[in-house]
C-alpha cells in the first residue's frame, strides 16, 4: 500500500512540475521578441519604463535556462526459438517460437533552471509519457498463445540541488529508467529501475557531516517468458556519516546504516528479505618523522534480522612504524564475533611484521601470525604460522629481470569434533572447465550459500550451479544457462563436520621467474608445492591434499597486438590435469574513424580423473570482435562479436555465439537509433537462438533554448 502511494506522489509530482514548466515557458513565450540592444561600455544601466527610478527591480523567483520538447517513436522486434532434443521410443522433442513485436510513441519535455538564485537552488528535469503498444505469440506443440497487451509509459528524472555553495547544503532526487541489459550467451534483459531520495550536508573543514535516505527498485523482466528470468530487488537506506579532522594527520569518522531489503529472485518463488543496522568508527593517526608511521583502528558492528541474517562485531587495530627509510615494521590485533544462522563463533588473531627495501631491487617481509576461534555448539580451532617473501627486480643488458619466493608454514589444530564449523565468504573463482572446489572437506550440501562478492545477489542451486561431491572434498560447477558468467568470482558460505579431533601442518612454496626482453618477448616460469601431514585422535581415512603444479609460458607483445602460449602441469590429490593454452589480441585497425579489435583464446584440458572422478578432456575456444566507426560526423556504428566452443568427453558439446550491431545517426534536431542482437546457445540435447531488433526515433523542439548541438 505504501509503495502505491508513494508511486502516486512521484506521480502527481512529475505532473506539477510539466504544469509549472509549461506555464513558465508559456508567460516567456509571450513576451515581445525584440529585446532593447545591449548598453555601452559605462554607459547608465537601463531601467523598465514601468519602473520608477529608484524601485528596485522585483525579483525572479523562477528562471528558466533550458527548455525542449521532444517526440519519439520506438519499434522493437524479437524472435526466439528453443528446441529440445528428447531420446525416447518415439523420438519426440519439444519445439516452441515465441515473437514479440513493440511500438511506443513518445512525448517529453526537458529543462534546466534556477529558482530565485543559482546560489539559492538549482534544478534539472526531463520527462517523458506516451503509448506503448505489444503484440505476443507463441507457438508451441500443444496450444499457441497470442495476446495484445497496451497501456501508457511515465518517465521523469528530476534533481533539485539547495545552497550549493553554502555551510549546509542539499540535494533531492527522484527517476525512473528503463533499460536493456544483454548477456553474453544468453537473451537479454529489460530492466526497469526506480530511485528517489535525499541528502542533507553539513560542509565544514573541522566537521563535516553528511545524512542521506535512499530508495531503490529494480526489476528485470526476460522477453522470453520460458525462461523465468523475471525477479524484482528494492532496497531502502538510511545513512548519517560524520568526520572530525583533528589535524592533517588525525581524523576520526563515524558511520551508521540502515538497510531494509526485499529480493525475489527469478527461477521461482525465492524471497530473502534482509533488515540490516551496521555501524562503523574508524581512527587514523599519521606520526613519526615526516608522519610516515602510522595507527588505524576499525570498528564495526553488524545487526540483520530476516533471512539469511548475519551478525558481526569486530575490532581491528594496525600499528606500522617506519623505522629508517628502508626498514619498516607492523603488528596487528584482532576480535571478530560472527553468528550466522545460529552458529556463533568468537575469533582472535594477532599479526606481525618486518618489510626490508633493499635499493629499487629487493623487497623483503617475514610475517608471524596466530589465530583462536572458539564456538559454541561447534568445534574450537586454531592456526600458527609465518610467511617469507622475497620479490627482486632488476634491468639487465636484455631487458629486464624479475622473480617473486614466498613461502607459508601454517598449522591446524581442530578440538572437541563431531560437530559442525562454519565459512563465511570464501572466496571461490569460476573458470571452465574446471571445478571450483571449497576449501574445508565434508561439507554439509545443504548449508551452501553463494552470493556475489557485493552480497546483492544470491545465486541458487540446480540454476546457477551444481554442487558434486568427490569424495570428502566438494566442487561447485556453474550452469551455462545461469546468472554466473564465466572466470566470476563469488562467495560461499557453508557449514562442514568434523568428525575427529586432528591437526594439519601445511607446507607452500610459491615462485615465479620471468624475464623482459627489450624486443617484447617475455618467458616466464611458474610452480606452487604444497605438502600436509595430517594426525588423527582416531584413525580416520583423510585424504591430504598435496599440490605440485608448474606453468611454463611466453608472451609476445607489440604495440598494436600480442601473443600468449602457456603449459600447466598441475598434479594435485583432488583433480590432476595438464592443460595447453594459446591466447592473442590485436588491434586491427585504428584510426580517426575507424577502430577494429580482436581476441581469442584457446585452452585443452587432460583430466587424469581420481577421487570420483572420471578420465575427461576439454577443449575451449573463446573469439570476440569489436568495432567502432564514425561514418560522418554524426553518425556513428558498432558491432560486436563473441563466440564459445567447448567438448568435453563428458558434458557434450556447447556452442554460444552472441552478435550485435547498432547505428546512432543525429541531423539536426532528428537523432535515430538502431539496434539488433543475435545470441545462440546450443547445448547437449537443446538449443536456443533469438533475434532482437530495436529502433528509436526522437525529434528535439526547442521552447526557450536547447542544450542539442
Amino acid at each position: 500500500m505504501l509503495h502505491v502511494v508513494l508511486s502516486a506522489a512521484r506521480l502527481s509530482v512529475g505532473v506539477m512540475v510539466l504544469a509549472v514548466v509549461a506555464a513558465t515557458a508559456q508567460g516567456q513565450a509571450q513576451a515581445p521578441a525584440s529585446q532593447p540592444a545591449e548598453p555601452e561600455p559605462g554607459a547608465p544601466e537601463s531601467r523598465p519604463a514601468s519602473l520608477p527610478v529608484g524601485e528596485p527591480e522585483p525579483r525572479r523567483w523562477l528562471t528558466l535556462e533550458e527548455l525542449a520538447a521532444e517526440l519519439g517513436f520506438e519499434a522493437s522486434y524479437d524472435r526466439r526459438r528453443v528446441r529440445i532434443d528428447r531420446e525416447n521410443p518415439f523420438g519426440i522433442g519439444y519445439r516452441q517460437t515465441t515473437r514479440d513485436y513493440r511500438f511506443e510513441e513518445t512525448l517529453g519535455l526537458r529543462g534546466a533552471g534556477a529558482l530565485v538564485d543559482e546560489r539559492v537552488a538549482h534544478f534539472d528535469f526531463a520527462a517523458r509519457w506516451g503509448l506503448s503498444q505489444e503484440r505476443f505469440s507463441e507457438s508451441r506443440p500443444v496450444r499457441d498463445l497470442r495476446e495484445d497487451p497496451h497501456g501508457d509509459v511515465l518517465e521523469y528524472d528530476l534533481n533539485l540541488n539547495l545552497l550549493p555553495r553554502g555551510r549546509i547544503s542539499a540535494d533531492a532526487f527522484a527517476s525512473r529508467n528503463d533499460s536493456r541489459v544483454p548477456r553474453a550467451f544468453l537473451p537479454s534483459l529489460d530492466r526497469s529501475t526506480e530511485r528517489y531520495g535525499a541528502e542533507l550536508r553539513y560542509n565544514d573543514a573541522v566537521l563535516p557531516m553528511r545524512l542521506s535516505f535512499e530508495h531503490l527498485f529494480d526489476e528485470l523482466t526476460s522477453r522470453t517468458r520460458e525462461l523465468s528470468d523475471d525477479e524484482e530487488r528494492g532496497t531502502d537506506k538510511l545513512e548519517y556519516e560524520a568526520t572530525w579532522q583533528i589535524n592533517e594527520f588525525h581524523s576520526l569518522r563515524l558511520n551508521y546504516q540502515y538497510e531494509d531489503r526485499r529480493e525475489r529472485y527469478s527461477g521461482g518463488d525465492y524471497r530473502f528479505d534482509t533488515v540490516r543496522n551496521y555501524l562503523t568508527l574508524d581512527h587514523a593517526l599519521r606520526f613519526g618523522p615526516d608522519h610516515r608511521s602510522s595507527w588505524e583502528t576499525v570498528a564495526r558492528f553488524q545487526d540483520e534480522s530476516g533471512d539469511l541474517a548475519r551478525d558481526q562485531a569486530e575490532v581491528n587495530t594496525r600499528l606500522r612504524l617506519q623505522h629508517t627509510d628502508s626498514l619498516s615494521s607492523f603488528y596487528s590485533a584482532q576480535y571478530l564475533r560472527e553468528a550466522y544462522q545460529d552458529l556463533k563463533s568468537d575469533t582472535w588473531r594477532g599479526e606481525a611484521g618486518l618489510t626490508h627495501q633493499l635499493a629499487d631491487t629487493l623487497t623483503s617481509t617475514l610475517q608471524l601470525y596466530g589465530l583462536r576461534q572458539g564456538a559454541d555448539e561447534n568445534p574450537d580451532y586454531s592456526e600458527w604460522g609465518g610467511l617469507a617473501s622475497a620479490a627482486y627486480s632488476k634491468d639487465n643488458a636484455w631487458g629486464r629481470f624479475s622473480a617473486n619466493l614466498t613461502y607459508n608454514r601454517a598449522a591446524t589444530d581442530f578440538s572437541d569434533g563431531d560437530r559442525y564449523g562454519t565459512v563465511l565468504n570464501e572466496s571461490v573463482t569460476f573458470r571452465d572447465p574446471l571445478n571450483a572446489y571449497l576449501y574445508r572437506t565434508d561439507v554439509r550440501r545443504l548449508s551452501i550459500v553463494v552470493t556475489d562478492v557485493n552480497r546483492r545477489r544470491i545465486y541458487l542451486p540446480g540454476k546457477d550451479y551444481v554442487v558434486l561431491p568427490l569424495g570428502r572434498y566438494t566442487a561447485l560447477r556453474r550452469v551455462p544457462t545461469g546468472s554466473i558468467a564465466d572466470r566470476e568470482t563469488v562467495f560461499v558460505s557453508y557449514t562442514y563436520r568434523l568428525p575427529v579431533d586432528r591437526q594439519i601442518q601445511r607446507d607452500r612454496v610459491d615462485l615465479r621467474i620471468q624475464q623482459d626482453l627489450k624486443f617484447g618477448l617475455t618467458p616466464y616460469y611458474a610452480a606452487s608445492f604444497q605438502f600436509e601431514d595430517v594426525d588423527y585422535a582416531q584413525r580416520v581415512p583423510y585424504l591430504e591434499r598435496d599440490i605440485n603444479r608448474h606453468r611454463l609460458g611466453a608472451t609476445y607483445r607489440r604495440p598494436r597486438w600480442s601473443v600468449g602460449l602457456e603449459y600447466e602441469y598441475n598434479d594435485d590429490t583432488t583433480d590432476p590435469y595438464q592443460a595447453a593454452h594459446f591466447n592473442a589480441d590485436a588491434v586491427l585497425l585504428n584510426n580517426s574513424w575507424l577502430q577494429l579489435d580482436a581476441k581469442g583464446d584457446l585452452s585443452q584440458f587432460w583430466f587424469r580423473g581420481t577421487g570420483g572422478l572420471s578420465e575427461r578432456d576439454s577443449l575451449l575456444v573463446d573469439l570476440g570482435a569489436s568495432a567502432r566507426a564514425l561514418l560522418a560526423r554524426d553518425f556513428e556504428a558498432t558491432g560486436s562479436a563473441m563466440y564459445r566452443y567447448e567438448d568435453d568427453s563428458t558434458y557434450g558439446i556447447t556452442h554460444g555465439v552472441d552478435l550485435t550491431a547498432g547505428l546512432q545517426w543525429r541531423i539536426g534536431l532528428f537523432a535515430l537509433s538502431f539496434e539488433l542482437e543475435y545470441d545462440v546457445l546450443s547445448l547437449s540435447g537443446s538449443r536456443d537462438d533469438g533475434l532482437s531488433v530495436w529502433l528509436k526515433l526522437k525529434r528535439d523542439i526547442p521552447i526557450l533554448a536547447t542544450g542539442a548541438p
